[in-house]
C-alpha cells in the first residue's frame, strides 16, 4: 500500500500530517518548513538570515543544521537537503500552493454559472496564512497572498456581474472591500450589484460610508463616476428576477434624478 504524501498546511494554522496523523515539531522547525514551502528552494546562508536574523551567520547557520537535522528525524522524506541548498520534497502537499492554482484558475470560469459559485466559495472561504506568526518574512508572505486573493475576487465579481449573478458580485466586492478598504473598484461593484439587485438605498449606504472613510483617511472624495453610478444609473425593480438574462439588459428603469454630489465632510 502506497503511503499517503506528507501533507502541510499554513492556512489557519500550522499542522503537519502523513497518514491522517500529526507530526510534532518545534517552532524552528515550524518555521523552517513554512518558509521553504512559502518561498521554495534556498541557500543555507540565506534561510539562515532570514529565520535568525538577530544573530551571527555563524550561530544562524548552526540553528539551521540542527533544525534540518530535526526535521529529517522527525518527518523523513519532507525536505530535500543538499549541500548548499534546502528544499520541500515536490511530493508532499501544501494547502498554499493548492490555493495558488486554484486562484489562477479563477479567471477560467468563463459563463458557466455552476463554476463560478464553486470558485467563488474557494476564494471567499480562504484562511488567514499562519494566524499569530509576525515575523517579517511572515508579515511579507501574508500581504502576498492577500494581494493574490484580492485579483481573484476582482476577477469573480466582474464575471459574476456579466453572467447575472449579483449576490455573488455583492459577496464578492464585500470580502475584497475588507482586504482593501480604500479601493474603489470592489466598492463600485458592491454599488452596481446592490442597482442591479435592485437596492437603491443600500448603494447609496455603500457610497457614504466610502465617502466618509476616504475623507476620514485620506482627505479626498471618491470618484465622479462613482457618484454618477450611484445616482444616475438604471436601477431594476425589486420584485423583478435577477439571472445571466438581467446581465443582458432586461428590466432597466427609468433613473431617477440624484441630488448634488455631497461636500467633502470630515
Amino acid at each position: 500500500m502506497v503511503a499517503e504524501p506528507i501533507r502541510l498546511r499554513l492556512l489557519g494554522w500550522w499542522s503537519l500530517t502523513r497518514d491522517g496523523h500529526y507530526i510534532e515539531l518545534g517552532g524552528r522547525e515550524q518555521r523552517l518548513t513554512a518558509l521553504l514551502a512559502l518561498r521554495g528552494p534556498r541557500p543555507r546562508v540565506q534561510l539562515a538570515g532570514t529565520l535568525w536574523p538577530n544573530t551571527t551567520e555563524d550561530r544562524a547557520l548552526a540553528s539551521l543544521r540542527a533544525a534540518v537535522l530535526r526535521t529529517r528525524r522527525t518527518a523523513p522524506g519532507l525536505l530535500i537537503v543538499q549541500r548548499t541548498i534546502i528544499g520541500i520534497s515536490p511530493k508532499a502537499t501544501v494547502d498554499v500552493h493548492e490555493l495558488d492554482r486554484n486562484l489562477r484558475r479563477v479567471t477560467d470560469v468563463g459563463d458557466r454559472v455552476g463554476h463560478l459559485r464553486r470558485a467563488t466559495l474557494t476564494v471567499l472561504e480562504c484562511e488567514e496564512l499562519l494566524p499569530g506568526w509576525y515575523d517579517d518574512w511572515v508579515l511579507y508572505e501574508r500581504e502576498r497572498l492577500h494581494q493574490r486573493r484580492l485579483r481573484a475576487l476582482e476577477a469573480l465579481a466582474s464575471r459574476a456581474l456579466v453572467c447575472g449573478e449579483f449576490a455573488i458580485a455583492l459577496d464578492v466586492a464585500r470580502a475584497a472591500t475588507e482586504i482593501e478598504p480604500l479601493a474603489e473598484t470592489m466598492r463600485a461593484v458592491n454599488i452596481r450589484a446592490r442597482l442591479d439587485l435592485g437596492d437603491r438605498a443600500g448603494a447609496i449606504h455603500e457610497y457614504d460610508e466610502y465617502r466618509r472613510l476616504l475623507a476620514h483617511e485620506l482627505g479626498i472624495l471618491p470618484s465622479a463616476e462613482l457618484f454618477a453610478l450611484v445616482y444616475h444609473s438604471p436601477i431594476r425593480p425589486r420584485h423583478e428576477p435577477t439571472g445571466p438574462e438581467l446581465a443582458r439588459g432586461r428590466g432597466l428603469g427609468n433613473p431617477p434624478r440624484g441630488p448634488a454630489r455631497p461636500p467633502l465632510t470630515r
